[in-house]
């Protein structure tokens, strides 16, 4: 195995691991309030007539990303609609990974521990064979 495989999977198995303990949340949030940054200043760059101030574009990546969309501002520009459909989509996805995170985390917690991929493998071949009897 090649060390891309091996740093591949070292990472799958990372994020698995984040993602069965909740530990991964922290990251992700602090992840969604950079893009929430980057995308207020890159809709003052391309669109500075409608976010005169970085306030008011991060008034609008703010609520775009969250999917809150007041409406009380929004792009004119051709570039500006574009950049505001990525951060729509990138704050929906964000959001239903988080949602899926914690409600998942709940649910381990709640059951007593958190339950490994393929766990029940062998359980399932078992009954199998029983049921092959």
């Amino acid at each position: 195995m090649n060390g891309e495989a091996r740093f591949e999977r070292f990472v799958l198995r990372r994020f698995e691991k984040g993602l069965r303990t909740g530990r991964i949340l922290p990251p992700l949030i602090f992840v969604m309030l950079m893009l929430d940054f980057a995308f207020a200043a890159v809709m003052r760059l391309v669109d500075k007539k409608d976010y005169p101030t970085y306030g008011e574009a991060l008034w609008f990546a703010t609520q775009t990303v969250t999917t809150v969309g007041y409406g009380d501002v929004a792009p004119t520009t051709s570039v500006g609609r574009f950049f505001a459909s990525v951060m729509m989509l990138t704050g929906f996805a964000f959001l239903s990974v988080i949602t899926g995170i914690v409600a998942s985390s709940l649910v381990a917690r709640t059951s007593g521990r958190p339950h490994a991929p393929g766990e029940y493998e062998g359980l399932e071949r078992r009954i199998a064979e029983l049921e092959g009897d």
